[in-house]
Order: structure tokens, then sequence, then C-alpha cells
């Protein structure tokens, strides 16, 4: 059965014209080319009766050229070499331009479509050549428009990065600030009502705010506060009954001058007398008593009740100044806070048990609460003689400490933290921040430890230090006062 005119021809039949059309034009001559598929076809463009006549003609058929170059001349063949069934290309020679070839062949309908189809891939090729440069161009556009993108992403990126941490260190120096200016409130007090017995001879000017001793005027120092230390001798968590609260083996008032960046520690010996107010264990307040001042915290309910009646007691013993701020240690606690600073140097200033004199140490875990707890019971001076010790290790604890918060200024939060199951206090973080701020920065803090002065001795069997009231006086105005010109 033959194939109809209008039917597709094969792929490889298409690649042979172009291989034609290109060795044409490079030849400079025009073809015609026409795709015959029965005589009767052939007949209707002309077919020559004689050779001579179909000089001008060439009969290719399209399968032997399926493998010819594109430069190549088709091969002559006659009528009788081509099959019925196969494709033949018919090219005409002639003057006539390309154009004028393809015009000729819309005066019949299946040249027409074999050589439309011809120019079409012609078309094709040129079309396939600018589609490449525009591919070109659209690759790089759109490489371009992806970089664009990739860098428009990284700035958004690192704009989040930067506002995030520029917010995040103003939140911080905000909390930090504010904590900073509550601590200071909360630690210095304003009000003075600072009473001073008639004996010292001296006037008390504006509640305390100034006092004129021995012809001299001198006015508080605002930038001081005090912090009271107690040490106690038992654990908070025990059943109290009236007057078995604990008892205050350590007192130490802690004045920290900001201004002048100094701070004296004042040991006030356990066996001073003073009044101590006496309460029952429900609370009830039951009246005055001159006792030792370490007895105070043994009437309260071994907390916070305690140590506030402690503090009162104190406040007494110097003049009503302001003490606002409390923190009470158990000392059976002693070992975990030593070893959160990593163990405290010592030098023994006597000779008991494993200790001996003039030896240093290295303390850590119950050594350091053996070496503020060990006293020899059977002398009188015995308390005194262990509160040299304390105040010793007090000095190397604080050094230590100063030295791990000038590495670390969380460090003084650590200790807190580590010591919170043994103590009780009214510090906060506030406070805490302020006074480890303060004292780190700014160069060195000198530190100082006094004992107020006095004498031991024994009362009805019982340790006794009296005070010496006048050099305690001065030495009161010298730590709390300021000397006017």
């Amino acid at each position: 059965m033959k194939k109809q005119p209008d039917e597709q021809l094969p792929q490889n039949s298409e690649e042979i014209l172009d291989g034609a059309a290109d060795g044409a034009a490079a030849a400079g001559e025009g073809v015609e080319e026409v795709y015959l598929t029965d005589e009767s076809t052939f007949a209707e463009r002309g077919k020559p009766d004689t050779a001579e006549d179909g000089a001008d003609f060439n009969f290719v058929n399209v399968d032997s050229r399926a493998d010819a170059s594109p430069q190549e001349q088709p091969s002559q063949q006659t009528s009788a070499d081509v099959d019925d069934d196969t494709p033949v290309v018919f090219s005409e020679r002639s003057a006539h331009s390309h154009s004028h070839s393809h015009s000729r062949s819309h005066s019949h309908s299946h040249s027409h479509s074999h050589s439309h189809s011809h120019s079409h891939s012609h078309s094709g090729s040129s079309h396939h050549s600018s589609g490449s440069s525009d591919g070109q161009s659209q690759h790089h556009h759109r490489r371009r428009r992806r970089r664009r993108k990739k860098m428009k992403t990284w700035k958004k990126v690192l704009l989040i990065v930067v506002s995030s941490i520029l917010a995040l260190t103003l939140i911080c120096g905000s909390v930090f600030l504010y904590l900073r200016i509550k601590g200071r409130e909360e630690l210095f007090d304003s009000s003075m009502n600072v009473i001073v017995p008639d004996t010292m001879q001296a006037e008390v000017q504006d509640d305390g705010e100034y006092i004129v001793y021995n012809g001299r005027t001198y006015k508080y120092n605002k930038d001081i506060t005090s912090i009271m230390f107690i040490g106690i001798d038992k654990d908070f968590d025990e059943e109290n009954e009236q007057g078995t609260g604990g008892q205050a083996d350590v007192l130490v008032l802690m004045a920290v001058d900001t201004k002048n960046r100094k701070m004296s520690m004042l040991a006030i010996p356990r066996d001073t007398y003073s009044e101590v107010a006496l309460y029952s264990p429900s609370g009830h307040y039951s009246g005055m008593k001159d006792m030792q001042v370490c007895m105070a915290y043994a009437y309260g309910d071994g907390k916070e009740s305690s140590c506030e009646n402690t503090i009162s007691s104190v406040r007494r013993l110097f003049y009503n100044i302001p003490i606002k701020t409390y923190y009470a240690l158990d000392l059976s606690g002693i070992a975990a806070v030593n070893d959160s600073v990593g163990g405290v140097d010592v030098v023994s200033p006597e000779t008991i048990q494993m200790f001996t004199e003039g030896e240093s140490y290295h303390l850590e875990g119950k050594n350091a609460k053996h070496f503020v707890r060990l006293r020899d019971h059977t002398r009188v001076d015995s308390s005194l003689l262990r509160l040299e010790r304390q105040k010793i290790y007090a000095k190397g604890f604080i050094s230590t400490m100063m030295g791990s918060i000038k590495k670390d200024i969380t460090s003084s939060v650590r200790v807190f933290n580590e010591s919170a199951p043994y103590s009780v206090t009214n510090l906060d973080a506030s406070k805490v921040l302020f006074l480890a701020t303060e004292l780190v920065t700014g160069g060195s803090l000198d530190t100082e430890m006094k004992t107020i002065p006095g004498k031991m001795r024994l009362d009805e069997g019982l340790a006794r230090y009296d005070i010496d009231e006048d050099a305690f006086f001065r030495q009161f105005l010298s730590v709390f006062y300021e000397p006017m010109q």
C-alpha cells in the first residue's frame, strides 16, 4: 500500500534534506527539493521524457543519503531505481533563488507540504541558534538573580543576628542597671538616730549626721553600708525552745565604704555584754536582759527573727547606727562554702590540735570548719584566741573570693548559692550584684580587720568581755564618720 502524500517523513529524511540544502548553498546554486512518493506525483511536476531533458534533475533515494555528508552532492538516479514506496528527493538546478523555489512549491499541494517542512527546518535551525543565545542570556540572568537573592537572604540573616545581639545587650544592660540601683537603695539607709551616752561628752547633731567630739566635728559617711555576719553553732532546722535557738559564735560587723574603697571588719567577741530582748518560742516579748551578745540569736526562731534580734543588740553597742543587712551561716556549712572558692590559705596564730602556730595551711573541707570552730575551754580567753583565727580565715576567704570575682563576676552568685542551704540572709541578687561590682571595679580594695577594744574576765563563772568605751568610741568615729575641715 502506498503512503499518502501528507504523511510525516521519517526523521532521517529531514536530516538528509538539511545536509543537501547546506551543500547547495555552499555551491552558490538554488536547489528546489521535492519529495516524490509515486510516479503520478512526479508526472505532475513535469517528468522529462529523455535523459537530456532531465539533465538538470537528480533523483535521490532518501535512504541511500542517510550517511551522506552535508557538503556532498546527491548522486543521480533513474526513475527505475526508485521504489514505489521509497521517498525520493527531486532537485532542480536553476538560476532562480531559493525563495523563488519556495514560491513555486506553493502551486502544488504535495510539494508545498514538504517544501514548507524544509523551510521550517531551516528557520528552526536559525531559531535554535538565536534561542541558544537567548537561553544563555536568560541563564546568566537567572544566576545573577539567584546571586542577588542569596545576598539579600544573607544580609537579612546578618541583620536579624545583629539586632538580636543588640536587643539582648540592651535588655541585660537594663536589668544590670536596675539591679544596681535597687541594690544601692536597699543597702544604704539615710535614716539616722544615733544615741551617744552622756559619759562620752560628745554632742550629737541632726540625729547623728554630725557629731562634735573633743572640739572637732565629724560627719557620717553616707557611702558606708553595714552588713552583720553571724556564725551559728547550731543547725537552723532543729526545734527551738526559749533560749535554745542556737548561739552566735562569730559576730563580725562589716562596714563597706564604696566611696573610699575600704572595708572595715569589726569583730565582736561573743562574750561582750549587751542588752538582749527576750522572746518566748511563740514570739511573745518578755523583757530585756543584760547578757552575752551571742545569746541574742537564741531568742528567736533560729532564722529571720533570731538575726533581727542579734542586729538589735549589736546596734545598741554601736550607738544605734543603721544596720539593715544580715548574713547568718551555720558553721557546719563552712566546708561547702570554703570549697566553693577552691579553698583558703591561712597561717595559724596558735597551736591547737592539728594546727601549729606559724605554719601555713591550705584549708579544704572539714579542716576549714575545724580552723574556725576549735577552742580550748580550759582558758578564759579561748574565745578571743578563736576569734583571731576567725579573723585570719575571714581575710583569707575574702581575698580568695575577690580574686575569683575579678576573673568571673558571677562567681559571687555561685558562692552565694552554695551557702544557701546553710544560711539565712536578707541579701538578694540586687545587693550581691551591687557589692560585687563596687568591690571589684575601680582598683584594689583596702581591707582591715579590727576587734572592738576591751578586756576579758570571769563573772560568776562566765566569761565576760568589757568594752573600753573611750577607745571604742574613737574607733567608731574613725570607721563610720569623716572629720570636717
